[in-house]
């Protein structure tokens, strides 16, 4: 597969967004945004049911006023009334699971301005307990939590922006955690994110950093501890890494948003814990953070970013669907594979008429050249009219 053509950029800009029917951009699939108050300059914010009635609620970490703010869900689209809870100084990053094996998810907070993080246990109801403080690296930016260790108890992990390091602090499964354990990550780490990228079973860790233009792996060896930092270039100023299936391939890739260059990076996983060589794909000004799930409902996972310098989110369509069993040609990807006058007639709209863009690009590039072009559609005329060769099925 042709990883340079593994995402077309599509920009979100307030309210663009996709049509979960067709996979094509569509307007005012969303209502006007609503508004609801909160801390000084949220820098964070987490979504999940925090007082057990089945409806999703919010948490917000405001890094200026050093509290996080709790929106109960009301199960319509519509939450209740923030409710602060102090944290740290500089709350920055916040994020929500059960600590103490109570049923309840609780917060956990990254302080910059204190070097700690702050947990504040759930209650059941919404409400939360006074927090408790844990130190950690030098102005950790991002916490992450998930079970290192194999023992079913959530752990936390931190990025420390000017400690270049990751912390590490077991659960003991009350809600209690271990003494911090530094581990060296790249320059600025400003993110940090764990999933398995080596098949073993055990939880690893990615850094996105900020001052070295990279992103650090640390294999996890299922203890709790973690193997040395191998570091992948990314794109520059690399602020925010998320891990995710792009490619299908049963692997876990990896996604960064960075800052400086206005792009995000893939970097393909090669199921060893290894990774491919970066590809960069245009984003907004100055992405911030990124984010990947499903948007159009194709089954490949999507992105977006969030963009502190223009102000919007940029979402980028994975077109990764030829997957080794489609056909070339098939340009308006209506299955099973077939191909025909309308396909001739989508690719002619596209390249000549403003028409919108195939919904797989991969099925799309009908000579395989890893581009869609007028050779393309030359191919189709001569397949279709003549005695021109049939397009082959993808690679």
């Amino acid at each position: 597969m042709n990883t340079s053509i593994l995402f077309r950029n599509c920009i979100l800009v307030v309210l663009l967004v996709m049509s979960s029917a067709t996979g094509i951009f569509s307007q005012n699939m969303f209502d006007t945004p609503v508004n609801y108050v909160v801390g000084e300059w949220p820098a964070s914010i987490f979504s999940i049911d925090l007082n057990d009635d089945g409806y999703n609620d919010l948490a917000t970490a405001n890094a200026n006023s050093n509290y996080v703010s709790i929106l109960l869900g009301n199960g319509d689209g519509t939450f209740q009334s923030a409710v602060n809870y102090t944290a740290g100084n500089g709350s920055s990053s916040v994020f929500s699971i059960d600590f103490d094996g109570d049923g309840y998810n609780d917060l956990a907070t990254a302080n910059f301005g204190s070097d700690n993080v702050s947990i504040l246990l759930g209650n059941g109801d919404g409400t939360f307990q006074s927090a408790v403080i844990y130190a950690v690296g030098l102005y950790p930016s991002s916490v992450f939590s998930i079970d290192f260790n194999g023992d079913g108890n959530s752990d936390l992990a931190t990025a420390n922006y000017y400690s270049d390091n990751v912390s590490i602090l077991l659960g003991n499964g009350d809600g209690t955690f271990q003494p911090v354990v530094y581990y060296p990550a790249g320059d600025l780490p400003r993110s940090v994110f764990s999933i398995d990228f080596n098949g073993d079973g055990n939880n690893d860790l990615a850094t996105a950093n900020v001052g070295s233009d990279n992103v650090s792996i640390l294999l996890g060896n299922g203890d709790g501890t973690f193997q040395s930092a191998v570091n992948y270039a990314a794109g520059d100023g690399s602020s925010s890494v998320f891990s995710i299936d792009f490619d299908g391939d049963g692997y876990n890739d990896l996604a960064t948003a960075n800052l400086n260059s206005d792009d995000v990076s893939i970097l393909l996983g090669n199921g060893d814990g290894t990774f491919q060589s970066v590809v960069n794909y245009i984003a907004g000004d100055g992405p911030h953070s990124v984010f990947s799930i499903d948007f159009n409902g194709d089954g490949d996972n999507d992105l977006a970013t969030a963009n502190a310098v223009s102000d919007n989110v940029s979402i980028l369509l994975n077109l990764s669907c030829c997957n080794g069993d489609g056909l070339r040609g098939n340009v308006d990807y209506i299955l099973p594979d077939e191909v025909n006058i309308a396909d001739l007639t989508y690719l002619v709209a596209y390249l000549f008429t403003g028409g919108p863009p195939p919904p797989c690009m991969e099925e799309s590039d009908v000579d395989g050249n890893g581009e869609i072009n007028i050779a393309d559609l030359t191919y189709l005329v001569s397949y279709l009219f003549t005695v021109g060769i049939p397009p082959v099925a993808c690679p």
